[in-house]
């Protein structure tokens, strides 16, 4: 009899031992220095994109293991809660989701820690500190399908921010994609994916980029690239901040050569007769351009290229120096020889068209004259142009 009441006494004291364990105090956060970004919205120059945010955290087994001295799962609580502060103090509307074992004996999903509800950092991190340790398997899923729902009713753009080492061996890569394409079905182009990737798996680290392209918006970064207050502002600003359109100021407009572009900004004033130009005033073909470090022009351009040789039968004694341009990838000096090998091109082209070699010449201008930011390829694509340009 004594031996059968120690066994229970022992089972008890073990399955006691589970439940405390799976409700143990997690490591304290780490003290964040976040950068203030509110200042960005008071000046005017910025303004909200996305209005509701939702924080997903990883508590699966995996983000026990050890990564630069720290359990995964305190890395990314820290960074969670590093977004939290850096979060501009704009009335948005937060949660705080974790997916994983909440404790030893309840079964692998999500719950919600905190939320839909008014931005509040001191709730969200309370969120964080009652997560208890890793466990579990990871469904990501889960709490991308829950996502939907908590956010059924809401009005705005949403942003959908996951702390994740994306482990393969206990996520469902499959269910995760499904859910997302189940997300973008109903939200549509207000809801974008942030992964933040806690650890240096490759395969990971493909898998949330995979995760942020199918969004069709949004970007996965690593955990290690937004640790700094830095890192984590300029994350944070790309999260929730945009541009300011800018003013719309009324002028008179005065178009003193007849090509729809108002004086005082037309940068090519005496534009031929019969010649499209871009927002300058200046004579661009703009429906031809080159594809990275390329000067061939395509079969498809050739039409727009007619079109201008007819501006020159319309324009008996005008002479044009076709100017070349080049995005900013490459040096100086091999981008200036790019550019003249494109105005060459186009030159030998309206030479082709009847045009009379005497009324043309040709200059490069490298990548000294953008028309739009080279940060982005659509922009660089913008850059890769001819400009005619009527002389004298």
């Amino acid at each position: 009899m004594m031996k059968r009441n120690s066994f229970w006494k022992i089972l008890l004291f073990g399955l006691l031992a589970m439940l405390l364990g799976a409700c143990a105090t997690t490591k304290p956060l780490t003290p964040f220095n976040a950068i203030d970004l509110s200042p960005m919205l008071t000046s005017g120059d910025y303004v909200l994109k996305a209005n509701n945010f939702t924080v997903i955290l990883d508590k699966s087994g995996s983000m026990g293991e050890k990564y630069k001295g720290k359990q995964k799962l305190d890395c990314a609580r820290d960074l969670a809660s590093a977004f939290n502060h850096t979060a501009p103090n704009a009335n948005l509307t937060g949660a705080l989701r974790m997916f994983g074992k909440k404790a030893n004996m309840q079964p692998v999903g999500t719950e919600l820690l905190w939320g839909p509800a008014t931005q509040n950092a001191a709730a969200l991190d309370a969120g964080l500190n009652s997560v208890g340790f890793s466990n579990g398997d990871s469904p990501l899923n889960l709490a991308l399908d829950a996502t939907a729902r908590d956010f059924k009713s809401t009005q705005g753009n949403i942003a959908v921010v996951i702390f994740t080492d994306a482990n393969n061996e206990v996520m469902n890569y499959a269910a995760v994609e499904k859910s997302v394409m189940n997300l973008k079905s109903q939200f549509g182009d207000r809801i974008c994916i942030y992964p933040v990737l806690i650890g240096a798996d490759k395969e990971a680290a493909k898998f949330l980029a995979q995760v942020a392209g199918d969004g069709g918006c949004g970007f996965m970064v690593k955990g290690d690239d937004v640790a700094s207050s830095k890192g984590m502002a300029d994350f944070v600003a790309n999260v929730f901040l945009q541009k300011a359109p800018p003013e719309v100021v009324e002028v008179i407009c005065v178009d003193e050569d007849g090509d729809t572009i108002c004086a005082e900004v037309d940068k090519c004033p005496g534009t031929p007769k019969g010649a499209k130009v871009n927002q300058f005033g200046c004579w661009v073909l703009g429906d031809v351009l080159f594809d990275f470090n390329k000067y061939n022009i395509k079969p498809q351009y050739y039409r727009f290229l007619s079109e201008a040789a007819k501006v020159f039968e319309m324009n008996p004694a005008m002479r044009v120096e076709v100017q070349g341009n080049t995005d900013n990838i490459g040096t100086a000096e091999y981008n200036m020889k790019l550019s003249l090998r494109r105005a060459k091109s186009v030159m030998e082209y309206l030479v082709y068209k009847g045009v009379a070699q005497s009324r043309l010449s040709i200059r490069g201008f490298g990548f000294s004259r953008p028309v739009a930011t080279n940060d982005t390829s659509e922009g660089r694509a913008l850059n890769r142009r001819v400009e005619l340009t009527p002389m004298p």
